[in-house]
């Protein structure tokens, strides 16, 4: 089997303004397995308010996610938006990475598991809030 990152975008109005909850199950995930959120389903400026991501199957024990809006960027660039930093079996966090992108230029996820074998199962919640908002 080869690896598969299913993302499913859901459009939300909370108190007139626009979020997105984005949901992604990967199976057969690697350390450098990666994820398209699409361009289409994606704000032009947008804040990652929440992550919560969780290891539910594979070699290795721990996860450290991290979003990018270039395939294979590296974190020391400008395409990095977000990097958990801190490596666990469950994620549940606060980021606040704001984030602009150029029209049709889509995000991409890497769960990043602690082990190079492509047999992880994966389980992530993004919310993303449109425009910069403090969290």
């Amino acid at each position: 089997m080869a690896y598969a990152g299913t993302v499913t975008v859901k459009r939300l109005t909370v108190s007139g303004r626009r979020h997105l909850l984005i949901t992604i199950a990967e199976t057969e995930a690697a350390a450098t397995s990666e994820a398209t959120i699409p361009a289409a389903d994606m704000f032009d400026i947008g804040t990652i308010v929440s992550v919560k991501s969780t290891l539910t199957a594979g070699t290795g024990t721990t996860i450290d996610p991290r979003c990018g809006r270039a395939t294979g960027w590296s974190d020391a660039t400008q395409d990095a938006i977000y990097s958990n930093g801190s490596a666990a079996a469950n994620i549940d966090t606060r980021p606040g990475s704001v984030f602009s992108r150029q029209a049709g230029q889509a995000l991409y996820w890497r769960s990043t598991p602690n082990d190079a074998t492509a047999d992880h199962s994966i389980s992530t919640e993004i919310l993303i809030v449109e425009g910069h908002q403090a969290v």
